[in-house]
């Protein structure tokens, strides 16, 4: 008999097993859902507004928000396209559940960043550097770069205009030149132009008749001979004359004529529709979008095809200390025998050229440093010819030429790395897509700016170009519109900081999903669910308020969206309320709390949902509570002249034996002072291998302090689904061994190794114990089947029939961590080395191991759960479980230094107090732990705080405050702001009541057109009523298909797809973005046309319904 559904009494129009047609309209219906632990849920999700579904971490919130609603809502969408397009999306299963109603598309907004490429940056995934192609092929001009004259191709009207301003009420010569070929005679040329009608040319200040070529006074033509077209008094009357004469001219001078004055005699001032500067000769390249783009070969440098870098020799490496000076040897490869004479050489030339020598080097300026670098030639053998300096990279270049020696090559291979590509010096483009500059700036410029100062440059030029023009042209205009939307959008989620040249794979996963939450909303879609993945990850209280008004935009503009969130900031502006709970794992999966956004911040709400652990922390019956007091640091690493990204020449001291937290505003630069300055440094100086380059700093102190360092992420544990919680662990062997020594396992002859899934020989044959089979689907998601010979088991049947206390290994395997520390308590020892037998001496080591899980709130986890599941924040308690077993060892532990990231992600209020306990456990053992944290009950429970900032990007970068939390606190910095009213007990911050307070704009409930004007369409500006019947109908030809097919479903279709992958984007049948001015209000679309085809012989009316 199948479990009784829960009803969710505060879901709205549950009163009735029948809904009514309003509240099946006004809610998304969802009836026995028992995805993963859901429990045979029914309940209801109001459409139109922001639903906050939390609860503790696996209760199944992400089981409910993404492989349920999200999951349905994808599929059926995406079922619209062809099966020759699906295959090519991100296809989920289809969930387990029994009917949802009154869902609408779907797009998922995660955490997960799987982008390795490095062609993808900020700007390509927001499509902004789309429209700065575009807006560089419209408006950029060329600069010569011999002489730094702005290029820019002549119009008719613009010669007249000069010819205007510049020789009115005179009279002027047109002017076109031609080309005399060579050996060419007098007589006959000028016959020949006589013939074409011209009986005039303008040679060395002169007027020539051709008539007359007996009068010329000369006998031998030059190469260019400029012909004239006509002779006009400029003035306005004559305009059209002077407009018909410059575009004659221009024609025969294939683009190029000249203006001279009739009366005076000088040299004429040349005019060209090219891309060329008439003075010097110089050509540029007309500008296209594909020549402003680094994944297009056309604009692609030629030397790194677009990468920025190449592999080549790495000067960084050649001066890895640039607090030394010349004298005391801070060229590495010159100090060896190999560069000694290269070092006497550099001295001379220094002392030559008057170089502090005793100077450090990072004290000399940009010149300096550069010629020490790059030598006093562009040529290192000229500068050796000259005796002048080659520079440390003609140092190199002269090695390269000798790598046909082994010993070179190992040399050289110290030094190389990826490095600036020197082509391009980093800027990815062709050089002819360097000289095109817009306002003064070259597109690499714009991309290496911080997204705050491009918005504001981006609005001052809209400005400059509307006031210098008076009416910017639609494209243009459009074009600058959708690039300060999409900068303004990035502000708006605390993304300001980003440059759009910044790798898309070095974003952490909360600036993942806010970029990818921006172009969302630059897509402009309406009744659509959107499911976010605590968007709220990585960002400082100071820049929540803003992203929970970019959301309820979203929201405004009749979207639906369902958040899996834990930030109180984010639960107080939702307009509804679902936790999920009571527990994790098999004690959670029900819906503890459905409730309005208002009613859930009233007192009554917790008689009403007692189980609800949520409600308490929200209405301040529980709290974490302040420690009583702080610890002392007992020394200090200390960390001098650190020098990366935003930081600069920056002093610090770490505090050890302590809970340190590293506070600031989002970019401000904590990640680099920990990972790139504090960790990468360390692991050096304790000679431990990591895969990136420490930070240049002056002077690292204190390391030996330390015996260890480690850094606890987020990183996946494991990309296949052979590793599991218990062989991460080590428990697993302890576990196989108690198979093979119980009376099953001594009758069969087993040993520990044959009840292993991996390389085992008990495990499944026909699987190789991974429990699935996986078919391959041409034109579908490829298909992962339960083995049909283990039933999912991943052992054959003669492993499972060996049983130790009445379980066998798969049994066992199934357990949560919960339910297996129960299993193995019985019998155990207290101590594992007092045990009395070898049996209750394993299980006490099991114990040991899985205590920890239980502890960091994991005890939901199956023991044979496969790593590659976990979340983020699940992966990283888990690498703490390791660091946590060897601390509760009898074992003297030796003092590390632990490093966490964020470990707070998707953890719950109760999740947070225990993990805090494990932090204290973890301290009061000797270890230090340092921190980066935006999260306040962590902030405040720290021992000591160390604050960068005090903005972000390069306004950040600094210490601006450092000490106990009481002595942060009396501070001015964003951090002290937030932390204050916490600590004194008026916690003003949390307490606003977005749902109350935020005025609520109404959705639009039309789809509104303006300016329509594909095909025959004139201009047209239409309203059309959503949720209704509407049929277009007219004569043939009239504009019908092109109002609903090429403007509605095809803007429509864009629009959703803008939120897919590029790489599924491609293969998908878009149409052409129509010209129309605006269409607002539009949901995603799907067209139901009469088929022209008739496919093949082999298409069927089966094969077309699949």
């Amino acid at each position: 008999m199948p479990p009784a559904k829960k009803r969710t009494s505060a879901s709205p129009g549950r009163s009735k097993p029948g809904t009514s047609k309003q509240s099946s309209n006004d809610a998304i219906i969802v009836r026995g859902a028992r995805q993963n632990n859901l429990k045979n849920l029914d309940f209801d999700i109001p459409l139109g507004q922001l639903t906050v579904v939390t609860g503790p971490s696996g209760s199944g919130k992400s089981s409910l928000a993404f492989q349920t609603l999200y999951a349905e809502g994808q599929r059926r969408y995406v079922e619209t396209f062809s099966p020759y397009v699906r295959q090519f999306f991100d296809r989920m299963d289809k969930p387990l559940v029994d009917r949802i109603d009154g869902i609408p598309p779907a797009i998922a907004i995660e955490q997960k960043n799987n982008v390795r490429s490095t062609r993808s940056t900020v700007g390509t995934i927001t499509e902004i550097n789309d429209y700065l192609k575009l807006l560089y092929a419209r408006c950029a001009h060329a600069v010569d770069p011999s002489t730094g004259d702005i290029i820019r191709p002549d119009t008719s009207d613009s010669i007249a205009k000069w010819c205007l301003e510049s020789l009115g009420d005179r009279h002027a010569l047109i002017l076109f030149p031609v080309n005399v070929p060579q050996d060419t005679e007098l007589e006959p040329f000028f016959a020949f132009l006589q013939q074409q009608g011209y009986l005039r040319i303008y040679l060395n200040g002169q007027v020539v008749r051709t008539d007359s070529p007996e009068e010329a006074g000369f006998a031998l033509l030059p190469s260019q001979v400029y012909v004239i077209q006509d002779r006009i008094l400029i003035r306005k009357a004559n305009q059209q004359r002077i407009l018909e004469a410059l575009e004659r001219a221009l024609d025969l001078g294939k683009g190029t004529c000249a203006i001279s004055h009739a009366e005076e005699a000088g040299t004429p001032r040349s005019f060209t529709t090219n891309w060329s500067n008439p003075l010097t000769g110089f050509t540029a390249r007309p500008p296209t979008p594909a020549l402003f783009t680094f994944n297009n070969p056309m604009g692609a440098c030629p030397a790194c095809r677009g990468f920025g870098r190449v592999i080549g020799i790495d000067l960084n490496k050649a001066i890895p200390d640039h607090s030394r000076s010349i004298r005391e040897g801070c060229v590495k490869p010159f100090q060896g025998e190999r560069g000694e004479e290269c070092q006497r050489d550099l001295e001379l030339h220094g002392a030559r050229r008057g170089l502090d020598l005793e100077c450090p080097f990072s004290d000399l300026n940009s010149e300096e440093q550069g010629w020490v670098l790059y030598g006093e030639r562009t040529r290192p053998e000229d500068a050796w010819e000259n005796d002048e300096w080659y520079g440390v990279q003609g140092f190199f270049e002269w090695l390269e030429g000798r790598a046909y020696k082994m010993h070179i090559r190992v040399f050289l291979s110290r030094y190389r790395s990826y490095t600036t590509c020197s082509t391009c010096r980093g800027a990815r483009l062709q050089p002819e897509a360097l000289c095109f500059q817009v306002d003064g700036r070259t597109l690499p410029e714009i991309w290496r700016s911080p997204v705050t100062e491009l918005h504001h440059w981006i609005t001052q030029y809209t400005e400059g170009l509307q006031s210098g023009l008076g009416e910017i042209d639609k494209t243009t205009k459009l074009v600058l519109s959708e690039i300060s939307n999409r900068l303004g959008y990035l502000c708006d989620v605390g993304l300001g900081y980003l440059t759009l040249d910044r790798a898309t794979r070095t974003l952490s996963g909360g600036e993942i999903e806010r970029v990818n939450l921006t172009s969302c909303l630059g897509a402009s879609l309406t009744n659509t669910l959107f499911v976010l993945d605590e968007p709220t990850v990585g960002l400082h209280p100071r820049d929540i308020g803003a992203l929970i008004s970019v959301m309820h935009g979203l929201r405004d503009k009749g979207n639906t969206l369902l958040v899996v969130e834990h930030e109180e900031a984010v639960m107080r502006a939702a307009d509804h309320l679902l936790d999920i709970g009571p527990g994790a794992g098999e004690q959670g999966g029900e819906i503890v709390a459905a409730l309005s956004g208002r009613r859930a911040f009233q007192p009554s709400s917790l008689r009403s949902c007692p189980q609800s652990s949520t409600l308490p922390y929200l209405l301040g019956k529980h709290s974490i509570p302040i420690p009583p007091e702080r610890r002392k640091p007992k020394a200090y690493i200390g960390i001098r002249g650190a020098s990366r990204h935003n930081l600069t020449k920056l002093d610090v001291d770490i505090p050890l034996q302590v809970f340190a937290c590293v506070t600031g505003v989002s970019g401000s630069g904590k990640s680099t002072l920990v990972h790139d300055v504090l960790y990468q440094n360390l692991a050096v100086a304790l000679q431990i291998n990591t895969d990136s380059e420490p930070a240049p700093l002056r002077q690292l102190k204190g390391a030996e302090q330390v015996a260890n360092v480690k850094l606890v992420d987020q990183s996946p544990l494991s990309r296949t689904p052979r590793s599991t919680p218990v062989v991460y662990l080590g428990a697993f062997d302890l576990i196989r061994q108690l198979f093979a020594e119980s009376p099953d396992g001594k009758l069969s002859g087993a040993t520990p190794g044959f009840f292993s899934f991996n390389s085992g020989a008990g495990r499944c044959e026909r699987c190789s114990g991974n429990g699935f089979e996986k078919v391959e689907m041409q034109f579908l998601s490829d298909l992962y089947l339960t083995c049909p010979e283990c039933q999912g088991s991943r052992y054959s049947q003669s492993a499972l029939e060996v049983q130790f206390e009445e379980k066998s290994i798969a049994e066992v395997l199934a357990l949560t961590v919960t339910e297996a520390m129960s299993f193995f308590a019985k019998g155990a020892a207290d101590n594992p080395r007092r045990a009395a037998t070898k049996e209750a001496g394993i299980k006490a080591r099991i114990l040991l191991i899985l205590k920890p899980l239980e502890d960091l709130g994991l005890g939901y986890l199956r023991l044979g759960q496969p790593l590659n599941t976990l979340s983020g924040g699940e992966s990283q308690r888990l690498k703490l479980c390791t660091i946590l077993v060897e601390a509760l060892s009898s074992r003297k532990a030796s003092p590390e230094l632990l490093i966490l990231d964020e470990p707070t992600t998707g953890l719950h209020f109760g999740d947070i107090q225990k993990l805090l306990i494990v932090f204290n456990r973890l301290v009061e053992v000797g270890h230090s732990l340092v921190v980066i944290e935006h999260n306040l009950d962590v902030i405040k429970s720290a021992d000591y705080l160390i604050d960068v900032g005090p903005g972000a990007g390069s306004e950040g970068g600094r210490i601006v405050a450092n000490g106990t939390p009481e002595e942060v606190m009396k501070t001015s910095t964003q951090t002290a702001l937030y932390l204050a009213p916490i600590l004194t007990g008026k916690q003003l911050g949390r307490n606003k009541n977005w749902s109350a307070g935020a005025a609520r704009n109404r959705p639009q409930s039309t789809i509104q057109i303006s300016g329509a004007r594909e095909h025959n369409l004139k201009n047209l500006d239409v309203t059309i009523p959503r949720d209704a019947f509407v049929v277009v109908t007219g004569l043939s030809g009239s504009g019908k298909s092109t109002l609903a097919f090429d403007i509605i479903f095809a803007e429509g279709q864009r629009r959703f797809l803008d939120s897919m992958s590029p790489y599924a984007r491609q293969f998908a049948e878009q149409m052409e973005k129509p010209d129309i001015d605006c269409i607002s209000g539009l949901p995603p679309t799907v067209a139901i046309e009469q088929r022209i085809s008739q496919g093949g012989g082999k298409s069927t009316v089966a094969t077309v319904t699949e």
